[in-house]
């Protein structure tokens, strides 16, 4: 075809307000040249250019750099992949490109590119491997897709541009201002009417372009207007830039009484407000933002389905189950007509495809009885489609951070391992292992000092540095990066039994430890106690969007690590409860029993302290005289209070009056100095009759 097929291909585009993807492969300069000639007609307006060198008179900006381009709209956008293909960045650039525009793509040649050394790699690489190493698999997955898509203009070196057929527009009817579309129209109305009503939530969700986020936005201007006091989170205030630019276009100004918290703020602010409007919500955690419905009983949950984000299905299936059997009333509404480009979009079906950013985990096709684990190379699931679609359907139910970047590691990290579980040949199941360990003494003594801090091996380098554990260095180890498993089949014992499969593989090889690390939700601490997993560290910084604290879990395989266990778990055990009073002082006293459920050989208190408790519980001796002994006496039996099934506030005053010696005026429960004296001398005395009796 000529270069006046792309001229009419433009026109096309610009009339139907779709949007195409133009490949253009072969060797650098050449692709480049393109952009200044054929191409430039359409690189007007507002672009950008992703990459390493300047083109068509066109300043590039890194890929990290255009992260901040999330929000706004762009004419164009440009990717060159020659400075390295970044999954999350291309799905933002094809996000922020309106109607009448294209995305264009520079590439090596189809037979070339999946051998080419991307500089991407370099992320990718840990300790020992190097990017030279690295195996195209990813690469080769998008390859797949191009060629086979009739959707876009495929311009190769040395031939003509094919020019794909447009779809007939979808024709919509014409909405009043501020609305782009039916859909928002109703979308607005709804958020209003949620409002008005206490515990019946609302539930938006969207692709990417549908103009949910507006949506938000233009509710909130009303009710701002309306003297209401509106209250928003997200897990980036970056993240609501579209709703802030609503807003701010429509009643400037009241936008600065619009209120943005992070999600764990608001669970420990006093935050009033007439209605929470919770935006990306799928990037949340579902215990999280259960936890927010019950505090907010005027809420709207709106998510993207499909998006670079964070994927919401895995959103759809946990927490709209349990929000409809908590709340019947609960309103459900999904928003399906674009409005930054007319519909069926060629752009954003190919981009889909290439990102499986439209992964559905499919149904599981059996009992869990007839479950078989498979291990997975990462050159076959590359290879077969299907099978990456729904193992990477998986992982996105399962974790609400999965983004299209996530597969690139999946298939390209020279340290994973991929473990997956089917039922009648369809995945229910799997795991993404890391290997990591031994380290050599060199790094080690530098990761010891503070001097080094190399790319992965996230478990041994958090025990040497965090903790000084020096020991661990010369120990091979398998993290669990991530373990997936069906909605369908839950809570039947399959998650349990892929980590048995793993371990026994893990034993035949000889690994020393399995470990993990993830924010720990008292659902998650439970599985991995429940597996033999101990905790070693708790970090001190609360995960923003999931509002627990980080925790690292560790089963020993081998003598030697069996043997350095009962020490580590007993300094854990000591770190946690020193640190209480100050950088843990946010956290819930209700946790520790599940924290510090595995203790490593306790001393039993002596006569000594013993008699000095029975002086603070029935001589009066006071709390401060009494300090030492009691903090024992905590020590020695924090963790059977859930089985003692000592209430929330009796754990709260233990642990705020003697483990963090804070005044009785920072204590809510019991109120006053007296009624937690006299509260405290019976709950001395409950627990040293447990320990007794035991």
């Amino acid at each position: 075809m000529s270069a006046t097929s792309l001229v009419q291909l433009y026109q096309q585009l610009r009339r139907s307000r779709q949007r195409v993807l133009i490949w253009v492969c072969g060797e650098e300069n050449w692709c480049r040249e393109q952009l200044a000639g054929p191409l430039s007609d359409w690189l007007q307006g507002r672009g950008v250019l992703v990459g390493g060198q300047p083109a068509a008179e066109l300043v590039p900006v890194s890929a990290r750099q255009a992260t901040e381009l999330l929000g706004q709209t762009l004419d164009f956008a440009v990717f060159d992949a020659f400075a390295g293909f970044n999954p999350n960045t291309f799905g933002q650039l094809c996000g922020t490109v309106e109607g009448g525009g294209c995305v264009v793509l520079l590439t090596p040649s189809a037979s070339e590119w999946a051998g080419f050394a991307d500089p991407e790699y370099a992320s990718l690489c840990v300790e020992p491997y190097s990017p030279e190493q690295l195996r195209g698999h990813y690469l080769s997955h998008l390859i797949r897709v191009l060629s086979a898509s009739d959707e876009l203009v495929r311009w190769a070196q040395g031939e003509a541009p094919i020019i794909p057929l447009l779809p007939p527009v979808v024709p919509l009817p014409v909405v009043e201002a501020p609305f782009r579309s039916v859909d928002q129209t109703a979308a607005v109305e709804l958020i209003l009417d949620s409002a008005a009503k206490r515990q019946q939530p609302l539930v938006l969700s969207a692709d990417r372009g549908r103009g949910k986020s507006a949506a938000l936005g233009i509710a909130a201007a009303r009710l701002l207007q309306a003297g209401k006091k509106v209250a928003v989170t997200a897990f980036s205030r970056g993240a609501i830039a579209s709703l802030l630019e609503r807003v701010e276009a429509l009643v400037p100004e009241l936008s600065p009484r619009l209120q943005y918290y992070r999600p764990d703020e608001l669970l420990h602010a006093d935050v009033q407000a007439d209605l929470l409007l919770v935006d990306e919500a799928a990037t949340i955690p579902t215990p999280l933002l259960l936890q927010l419905v019950n505090t907010y009983p005027r809420a709207v949950f709106a998510t993207t389905l499909h998006g670079y984000e964070g994927n919401g299905q895995g959103f759809a299936l946990r927490f709209l189950r349990q929000l409809r059997s908590r709340y019947p009333r609960c309103c459900e509404y999904r928003l399906t007509t674009p409005i930054r480009w007319a519909a069926p979009d060629p752009l954003e079906q190919l981009s889909n495809r290439m990102l499986l950013l439209d992964v559905d985990a499919g149904e599981p096709g059996g009992e869990a009885s007839e479950l078989e684990v498979v291990r997975m190379g990462q050159a076959a699931l590359a290879q077969d489609t299907r099978l990456l679609r729904h193992l990477f359907g998986l992982l996105v139910l399962a974790h609400y951070r999965t983004t299209p970047g996530d597969l690139r590691i999946l298939l390209d990290s020279p340290n994973m391992r991929i473990y997956m579980v089917r039922a009648a040949g369809v995945p229910v199941a799997c795991a993404l292992l890391a290997e990591e360990g031994p380290l050599p003494d060199e790094l080690a003594d530098a990761i010891w000092q503070g001097r080094r801090r190399p790319r992965g091996h996230l478990l041994p380098q958090t025990l040497i540095a965090q903790e000084g554990w020096r020991e661990v260095a010369p120990w091979r180890s398998l993290r669990v990066v991530r373990i997936a498993v069906h909605p369908d089949v839950q809570q039947q014992g399959v998650g349990s039994q892929l980590l048995q499969w793993i371990e026994q593989d893990a034993r035949a090889e000889q690994i020393d430890y399995l470990g993990a690390s993830f924010a720990a939700s008292d659902e998650l601490l439970q599985f991995w106690r429940n597996n033999g997993y101990s905790p070693l560290r708790l970090g001190e910084q609360r995960d923003p969007v999931a509002g627990t604290h980080a925790l690292l879990v560790l089963k020993p395989l081998t003598a030697e690590v069996q043997h350095w266990m009962p020490q580590a778990r007993c300094w854990y055990r000591r770190s946690l409860l020193q640190r209480l009073p100050g950088v843990l002082r946010d956290l819930e006293a209700e946790r520790l029993p599940a924290l510090l459920s595995n203790p490593a050989e306790l001393p039993l208190l002596s006569v000594m302290m013993v008699q000095r408790l029975r002086g603070f519980s029935d001589a009066q001796r006071s709390l401060e005289s009494s300090l030492l002994p009691l903090s024992e006496l905590l020590k020695a039996s924090v963790h059977r209070w859930d089985d003692w099934q000592l209430s929330v506030a009796d754990q709260r005053l233990l642990c705020d009056r003697i483990l963090r010696q804070l005044p009785s005026g920072a204590v809510a429960e019991p109120a006053g100095k007296r009624a937690q004296l006299e509260r405290l001398r019976i709950l001395c005395q409950t627990l040293l009759a447990r320990l007794a009796a035991e």
